[in-house]
């Protein structure tokens, strides 16, 4: 007896939906949340907040107005994430596999470097640090970041061509979203640890009060002292600015140039607050080392003690890191509204855009962390507060070129005057050699327009110096005041 086969036809549009389903299955879902998840806030939000909560003192808000964007920053990095690797697994399998496991890999190598290897890392200084002391090390480095990123991927790939290979096969299980899972909790774990043991009340932030230009315009016909600081002042580009620019010697005519002194740091903090205090740093922690340094018995304690109006345009965070500690021992500081300030988030400079430069540099290898660390000093968060309406006598927290340029526009639209009843005493610090910056050439050099050396900024710079001399002797106080021109430390040490 024949039994006739029945064929029973298959609908080519339940096969694709068949294997639609088999490529979003639970496996490959909780793989793209997990990466998603951990990568997104290994990068926004546990990397740089590690960094604020133990560089407080570094960072001219609180905690709190960083904690929030960052969060959402990393919830959106994570959403956006999610989505675009659901992508590639609808158009490609192949492509999605390579997207996740790169992204995976990056999340390793990332996670590796920033836990184990970095101890070579530097302060920020604003300089182009290459990490070049041994370059063996940095090649190794870099080629461990690059097998641990890239080795996901490949082992990927190899399972698909060999499925019956147990150990390829890793990356097809559940490995992969367990370890990123695991990344997530112990940075979880890590990070909210140190938010609640630190001290975020420690370090007082004040926007509302700033230093003014506009005291330090006004001088005394009895005496007068006047000090510039011109940041970074290297003796041997002094040496090369006065070879190279002869008129130098006519404009310090009566000046006496000391060659046989050495600055006692390297840096701007502690050199200048450790001038204003007379308060050495051993070491201690940095808001009480500050805090202890203005409450003891300072130059300016003691100039105003003794007759002297006192005007300090200083660098926040390096030099202190309150006004509220040069209340009683400071004449030019002036009050702006609340509804003055307002907070950038996504600006240039703003907490977002910073604080994931420092997150990158911190999780990439030696030999590309200086391409995110470039530029980012010590006042890398001056740019986290800024005023709705321009008040042009005020001193920016930050000491740059910004602040140069923007005190010698002040200074040349507001002339000198002696109608100060006291003696004063004047300190301003400037930039100085800190950039190569065509602008402060320009100061002596209208034409100059392309990137500067270190010794045309310091002379440009020095144009500004020059300028408030000539109007004190217009004014007729030059002869009767003492006039200082120093630096506070030389070039950073390689």
């Amino acid at each position: 007896m024949k039994i006739k086969k029945k064929k029973i036809k298959t609908n080519p549009g339940t096969k694709e939906k068949s294997a639609a389903a088999a490529r979003f299955s639970k496996k490959n879902e909780l793989t793209i949340l997990f990466i998603s998840i951990a990568f997104s806030f290994t990068l926004f939000f546990f990397a740089p907040l590690d960094v604020f909560i133990g560089n407080q003192k570094d960072f001219i808000v609180g905690f709190g107005r960083v904690l929030p964007p960052m969060l959402i920053t990393a919830v959106i990095s994570s959403a956006a994430l999610f989505v675009i690797q659901n992508l590639m697994l609808l158009i490609n399998e192949i492509a999605y596999i390579v997207l996740s496991r790169l992204v995976f890999g990056l999340l390793l190598a990332g996670y590796v470097q920033m836990l184990f290897l970095n101890g070579k890392m530097t302060s920020f200084t604003g300089d182009a640090y290459q990490y070049t002391d041994n370059k063996a090390a940095v090649i190794l480095n870099m080629a461990l970041f690059a097998v641990l990123m890239f080795l996901p991927v490949f082992l990927s790939i190899f399972a698909r061509i060999r499925p019956d290979n147990k150990f390829l096969n890793f990356s097809g299980g559940r490995l992969i979203p367990y370890i990123s899972a695991l990344f997530f909790l112990m940075q979880l774990a890590g990070t909210g640890t140190s938010a609640i043991s630190a001290d975020f009340g420690k370090y007082k932030k004040n926007y509302t009060s700033y230093l003014s230009y506009e005291p330090s315009m006004s001088l005394s016909k009895d005496e007068n002292i006047v000090v510039f600081l011109v940041d970074r002042m290297d003796g041997d580009w002094m040496d090369q600015a006065l070879e190279r620019y002869p008129e130098l010697e006519e404009k310090f005519e009566g000046f006496t140039y000391y060659r046989n002194n050495i600055s006692h740091n390297t840096q701007t903090f502690p050199s200048v607050p450790q001038m204003l205090t007379n308060c050495m740093y051993k070491g201690t922690e940095w808001a009480d080392y500050v805090g202890k340094a203005w409450d003891g018995d300072t130059v300016p304690k003691n100039l105003k003690n003794n007759g002297y109006n006192v005007n300090l345009l200083i660098d926040n965070l390096t030099t202190y890191s309150s006004v509220a500690q040069l209340k009683e021992q400071c004449d030019n500081i002036r009050q702006c509204s609340e509804d003055n300030i307002k907070y950038n988030y996504i600006g240039r400079g703003g907490i977002i855009s910073s604080m994931t430069k420092i997150s990158l540099a911190k999780l990439s290898p030696y030999a590309v962390k200086s391409l995110y660390t470039v530029g980012m000093g010590a006042n890398l968060s001056s740019d986290f507060v800024k005023y709705k309406s321009i008040m042009e006598d005020r001193m920016p927290m930050a000491t740059d070129v910004e602040s140069d340029l923007r005190y010698n526009d002040y200074i040349r639209s507001h002339p000198l005057n002696a109608d100060s009843e006291k003696k004063v005493f004047n300190y301003t610090h400037l930039n100085g050699a800190h950039n190569r910056d065509a602008r402060l050439v320009s100061l002596f050099d209208t034409e100059r327009t392309e990137q500067a050396e270190r010794v045309e900024t310091l002379r440009g710079d020095l144009e500004i110096v020059f300028y408030y001399m000539e109007q004190m002797k217009a004014l007729g106080v030059y002869d009767n005041s003492t006039i200082v021109i120093l630096g506070d430390h030389g070039r950073p040490p390689v």
